[in-house]
């Protein structure tokens, strides 16, 4: 029996995001973004040394590329976790 090695998918990295006044992403990684198309957030942990308190959204970028991006709301920053 071999021994088979499991990798996580898709897993997120920090990405250039570009916040308009109203606090939406106008573009990500130098691609416009054409639509938000989904919002949520995710706040656990609370009771732990390593809180989440992340701010996501699904959004459609020019040419039709949908991506999720998050702010960490804890640590700072804006990452991509699908297709940037």
């Amino acid at each position: 029996m071999s021994e088979t090695a499991l990798r996580a998918l898709s897993l997120p990295r920090r990405t250039p995001v570009v916040v308009g006044l109203d606090g939406y992403p106008t573009r990500v990684a130098d691609r416009l973004v054409e639509a938000v198309r989904e919002e949520w957030r995710v706040e656990e942990g609370w009771w732990t040394d390593r809180p989440v308190r992340r701010r996501y959204m699904e959004v459609a970028l020019e040419g039709g590329r949908v991506v999720v991006v998050f702010e960490d709301r804890r640590a700072g920053g804006w990452f991509a976790q699908h297709g940037c």
